[in-house]
């Protein structure tokens, strides 16, 4: 039977954890292991100047879930020196939609890239939300059901066949609007979602402090996620390579020194 990994950076309690659990729990053996906190935009930071603890967490439809207090490449590592091998790797269902370039950012689907490091299939999948506060929540108050269906139909398919040549992980957006019958468009990432900035407030002493904010581009290329999830309204799957070096002739760049 297959061995699926489920991790997030959602955290261990999140809605979508246990939905993407619900929707493969029959594809194979489901093992859990996730942020016990909120983890969100913490990229690969792994923990290394601190012990990591585990704790036992039920989730049903898992053989074992633990909840670490640490990152969610950590959840990786740790899955893999605890239970060796997966034909599968899973993070989310993401509360809010990784596009972009910016997906290196991302936690969710930072540890589906330290599972494909590892030469394990994985996928990314990230809900979009309508409303920004759901965003950082356990998602009580959102739907997944359309986004379980996806990934199911995703998962299945990748245990089935694989990943194509070259293909490393798969990065999945579905919106808050899809049904079963919205259509599915395959990708590449858009060059930046958001532009972020720096916000300076003051607080009650007189002393000034910052918040990063993000504010959303507008426009997107066709052809990239952002334009589908965002324009078209499609659910958006991208073929990621893991490997970052750039395609030109290396001769090229050496003639620079």
């Amino acid at each position: 039977m297959p061995r699926i990994l489920i991790t997030n950076d959602d955290g261990i309690y999140s809605k979508g954890l246990r939905a993407a659990v619900e929707a493969v729990k029959d594809l194979g053996e489901v093992y859990v292991v996730a942020p016990l906190f909120q983890r969100s935009a913490s990229g690969r930071a792994m923990t290394l100047h601190r012990p990591l603890r585990a704790k036992l967490v039920d989730v049903p439809g898992a053989k074992v879930a633990y909840g670490i207090d640490g990152t969610p490449t950590d959840c990786v590592i740790f899955a893999l020196a605890r239970f060796t091998d997966f034909n599968l790797a899973i993070s989310g269902i993401n509360l809010g939609e990784n596009l972009s370039t910016e997906i290196t950012v991302s936690g969710t689907a930072s540890a589906a890239i330290e599972a494909a490091t590892n030469g394990i299939p994985s996928i990314a999948i990230s809900l979009e939300v309508s409303r920004e506060k759901y965003k950082f929540g356990e998602g009580s108050e959102v739907d997944f059901s359309t986004a379980s269906h996806f990934l199911r139909k995703v998962a299945r398919a990748v245990l089935r066949d694989g990943l194509p040549e070259g293909v490393d992980m798969l990065n999945v957006n579905v919106p808050d609007d899809a049904t079963e019958e919205t259509g599915i468009a395959v990708t590449r990432l858009a060059h930046r979602m958001y532009r972020p900035t720096i916000e300076e407030r003051i607080d009650p002493k007189g002393n000034p402090y910052y918040w990063i904010v993000g504010r959303k581009c507008r426009e997107f290329e066709p052809g990239t996620d952002a334009y589908a999830l965002k324009v078209e309204r499609k659910v958006s799957v991208t073929p990621i390579n893991i490997d970052m070096t750039a395609r030109v002739d290396l001769r090229e760049v050496e003639r620079l020194f």
